[in-house]
């Protein structure tokens, strides 16, 4: 099968590096890989990371499914973490992250590839639909509102509600393709984020350096949504409330930041009873606490992230 794709990948303009965190999900696996080793599209590899699971996932992969590509964390580093982890050891000019509670349509990659064909795509964002509902949309891309938050296109929809392939803010890193020669420029996941919202913050990166995301209707992958951290966990709360303001800090344009810093400070206060309601208001207020502990080292990142990409302008042009 390797061999296959190696002459495959000679033909395309485009070899896709697969990446897949894996934590504790070996239930998820089989129906995921199986749905990769179905694609038309033959010019890819596929990386699954490791993030120290505690279930027989690697023993899984290894007995069947050989050809995957397996890196061990030793420990549990994030989703954010783990993509790069991936991404690092990718051969693939595209990247592609796939959670493991997913399975794909047999044309997905191809469809999902067809864009970058315009070197200005940055990155494309399939229609994402949720796994036992699948009408149902979880995500057509994502968008970030005039606050700083960030919301899947279209959940909750109808499928046949959603509009044609056009272009988005970003995508959402559970199912989603970009080019490596962006990611090059702009960086990779932040670390520090763990999971949740990083990829708005790479979209926001993204969208700022002239990059284009591009939704594509007809790239259709099913969802179980919330399988990993469950919809409404305390960790989550935490995560959410605390790397929101870290996506802010780090991307919301100056001056307008500080003019719309006590609206957001108002948002955020109405926002805790929500969290007090599923008895999470510890986690959440937590949250926002690390989050402003860590205002300084964002905002330096912020600085560094520019600088950075003023550098690579400069070196392309």
């Amino acid at each position: 099968m390797r061999e296959m794709r190696e002459m495959a990948a000679d033909a395309s303009p485009f070899f896709i590096s697969v990446v897949i965190v894996n934590y504790n999900g070996a239930k998820c696996l089989e129906r995921c890989l199986q749905s990769l080793d179905a694609q038309t599209l033959r010019a890819f590899e596929i990386l699954l990371v490791d993030n120290a699971s505690t279930d027989d996932s690697c023993a899984f992969v290894e007995k069947n499914f050989p050809h995957v590509k397996l890196i061990r964390s030793e420990t549990n580093v994030g989703f954010a973490a783990g993509n790069n982890l991936g991404i690092r050891a990718a051969r693939g000019n595209l990247i592609a992250t796939l959670n493991t509670d997913t399975e794909i349509e047999i044309e997905y990659l191809e469809k999902l590839c067809a864009p970058m064909i315009d070197e200005t795509v940055g990155a494309c964002a399939p229609l994402m639909l949720e796994m036992e509902r699948r009408n149902v949309v979880d995500a057509a891309g994502i968008v970030v509102d005039a606050f700083g938050y960030a919301w899947n296109i279209g959940a909750g929809d109808e499928a046949t509600f959603v509009a044609n392939t056009r272009q988005v803010f970003g995508a959402c890193a559970g199912a989603a393709l970009y080019r490596k020669k962006m990611l090059d420029e702009i960086g990779l996941f932040d670390d520090d984020f763990f999971a949740f919202y990083e990829d708005a913050d790479l979209a926001w990166r993204a969208h700022d350096a002239g990059w284009k995301t591009i939704f594509v209707s007809d790239a259709r992958v099913y969802h179980t949504h919330g399988a990993s951290f469950g919809k409404i966990s305390p960790r989550k709360t935490y995560l959410l409330a605390r790397n929101r303001w870290w996506t802010t800090f780090k991307n919301f344009p100056i001056p307008r930041f500080y003019f719309a810093l006590p609206i957001l400070f108002l948002l955020d206060a109405i926002s805790l009873p929500q969290a007090a309601t599923r008895g999470h208001l510890q986690q959440a207020w937590q949250g926002r606490v690390d989050a402003w502990r860590g205002v300084k080292k964002m905002w330096i990142r912020r600085r560094t992230t520019k600088d950075e990409r003023r550098r690579m302008k400069k070196v392309s042009s």
